[in-house]
Parts: C-alpha cells; sequence; structure tokens
C-alpha cells in the first residue's frame, strides 16, 4: 500500500469540537462572563473519531496533526495581525483538545508558526515525510500551498494545486486581504478588481505581481506596503523555512 499522510489543522478541528461539546449560558442576558459547561471526554472522543474517519475515508496510512505555537512571527511585520480577535472567547476546552493531541497523537509546531505554516513546509519539504502528503482544512489560505489539498467541507476527493495555482492565490490573497486574519491587503481593492482577476489569470508570478503593485498604487500605497502584506498572506513553505536557526526567511518578491 502506498504511505499516504494526512496533514491536519489542528486548530478548526480543536475549536469545531470544543465548541459543538460545551454549552453557554447568560443570566438575564446580562452577564459580562455567561456560565460554560463543557464537557472535554466527549470532545476528545468526538475529535478522535473524526480523525480515525477522515482517515479512513481517504486511505490515509498516517496523520500528523499540526499545532500553533503560542507566538506568531506575523505580528513582528504588522501588530495588528489577527488584532480583531482579541477579546473573543474561546470555547473552554479548546487548549485542553490540543494538549490532547500532543499527549495522544502525532503532531507537529514549531515557534512563531501557525497550523497553516506547519501543513505548508511539511507537504513541500522533500525527506521530512515520505510518500504522498495531503493538507486537510477547510481554510481557503491553503491554496497558496502546492501539493494536494482536501477541504473537508467541500471537496470529495484531494486536489493537486500546482505551483503556479499556488503562487497566484497568494498574489490574489496580498490583493484582496484576510479580514479574518486582520490584514487589509490593498484596501479597497475587491476580488473582481481588473487587478484581482488579472493576477488569477497570469502566466507567472513576475507578471501576476505586476497587477499587485498596480493595485496598491491606485490606493496610493507603495510596494514596500505591499510586500509587508504578501508576507502576511505567505503560508510557509519548506524553503521559507530556517530548519537551523528555526526562523522565517521572509518572502521577497519575483524578479524574473
Amino acid at each position: 500500500m502506498a504511505r499516504r499522510t494526512l496533514l491536519l489543522d489542528a486548530d478548526i478541528v480543536a475549536y469545531k469540537f470544543s465548541a459543538a461539546t460545551e454549552q453557554v449560558f447568560h443570566f438575564d442576558g446580562k452577564a459580562e462572563e455567561p456560565c460554560v459547561s463543557s464537557d472535554l471526554a466527549e470532545a476528545t472522543t468526538l475529535a478522535d473519531e473524526y480523525i480515525e474517519e477522515l482517515a479512513d475515508s481517504l486511505g490515509a496510512t498516517d496523520v500528523v496533526i499540526c499545532l500553533t505555537d503560542s507566538e506568531n512571527f506575523r505580528t513582528a511585520i504588522w501588530p495588528q495581525y489577527k488584532g480583531n480577535r482579541k477579546g473573543t472567547r474561546k470555547p473552554a476546552n479548546l487548549s485542553p483538545l490540543k494538549a490532547h493531541f500532543r499527549d495522544n497523537h502525532k503532531t507537529y509546531q514549531r515557534p512563531g508558526l501557525e497550523a497553516d505554516d506547519c501543513m505548508g513546509i511539511l507537504a513541500t519539504h522533500p525527506t521530512l515525510i515520505p510518500g504522498e502528503r495531503v493538507i486537510v482544512s477547510e481554510d481557503k489560505d491553503m491554496q497558496t500551498i502546492p501539493g494536494l489539498l482536501f477541504n473537508p467541507a467541500k471537496d470529495e476527493a484531494p486536489r493537486k494545486i500546482s505551483k503556479l495555482q499556488a503562487d497566484l492565490f497568494h498574489m490574489w490573497q496580498t490583493i484582496v486581504g484576510d479580514q479574518s486574519d486582520g490584514y487589509p491587503g490593498a484596501k479597497g481593492v475587491g476580488e473582481r478588481s481588473p487587478e484581482a482577476l488579472g493576477v488569477l489569470e497570469s502566466k507567472s508570478p513576475k507578471e501576476a505581481w505586476g497587477f499587485v503593485k498596480a493595485a496598491y498604487e491606485r490606493k496610493g500605497l507603495t510596494e514596500q506596503d505591499a510586500i509587508i502584506q504578501a508576507r502576511l498572506a505567505r503560508i510557509l513553505r519548506a524553503s521559507d523555512w530556517d530548519f537551523q536557526l528555526k526562523r522565517p526567511r521572509l518572502w521577497v518578491p519575483p524578479r524574473s
């Protein structure tokens, strides 16, 4: 049997099952801090069953659960990164469920990185994981990683993303930004703009970068502004991670 490893986004899985197994009560509708009833045993059982079912349905021989570190290198680039999430209550069992993953599953976590980056690095490194690797995530950002991607909410089977497709999606994301992650891109230049559509129709990353610069110039912004946003949008690949120094190599625009 050919080896196939699933690279699983622990952030989404842990959030889904910790949220699904708790009840939140606001007494009289006035309490600032709600009363929460949660069931960690049920959350771990449901999460483990989900992982097992995924492996069976996709014919996987192994699963690696990718975890987000407590620090994030992107905040040094853009302090507002994910700042829109501050103050939002997280499910009570989110951290305990991730701890369960660490204790009972094969996991991958690196300093300063998100689970997305860990999946991207493992998916694109030639030797870290032998055989076929499939990223399993509902996050659209993972379309910036070349390789096999399976979205459990949409896909019937893993789909292949070419390097060019991944590069172009990264450029597109640089223009439109990501509201959920709190970075604006070229604010006001939308998904249906000539620049965003031009990126998706480009034949090379260099051509696409020309559309990115045009989008930023239209809003009175500089190429350096675009580079900052591109570094936020860049999900790390193996080539973007310095394994010896354990830190990212920041993305630079294509020049050829």
